[in-house]
C-alpha cells in the first residue's frame, strides 16, 4: 500500500510542469524544507505548497522562489530540428532497430 503512494507521487510529480519540477527537486536536494522556503522567500509555506502542487501564481512569486533557491530563470527558444536532424535521428534509431533483430 505504501508503493501505490509513492507511486501516485511520482506520476503526479511527471504531470508537473518542467519549471516547477525544477523548483522541487532543487529544494530537495538542498535538504530544505517547504516552509524554511518560503521563510527564504519571503512567501508564506501555503504559497510554496500552491507552487509545488502546479497551481497558478505570479511571475515574481517563482522569480522569488527560483532566487532563494539559487536558480536562474530565463527564457528561450528552443531550436527546432531541420529536415535533415529528423532524417539522421530515423536512420540511427533504423540501423539500432536492424541491430538488435539480427
Amino acid at each position: 500500500m505504501k508503493q501505490t503512494s509513492n507511486s501516485h507521487k511520482t506520476r503526479k510529480n511527471v504531470d508537473l510542469d518542467p519549471l516547477v519540477q525544477d523548483i522541487v527537486a532543487a529544494r530537495r536536494a538542498q535538504k530544505i524544507t517547504q516552509a524554511e522556503l518560503a521563510n527564504f522567500a519571503g512567501l508564506s509555506r501555503r504559497t510554496i505548497v500552491l507552487v509545488e502542487s502546479g497551481g497558478d501564481c505570479t511571475l515574481s512569486t517563482l522569480r522569488r522562489i527560483a532566487t532563494a533557491l539559487g536558480l536562474e530563470m530565463r527564457a528561450h527558444t528552443p531550436q527546432r530540428p531541420t529536415l535533415d536532424d529528423i532524417t539522421r535521428q530515423n536512420e540511427r534509431l533504423f540501423a539500432e532497430m536492424r541491430a538488435r533483430n539480427t
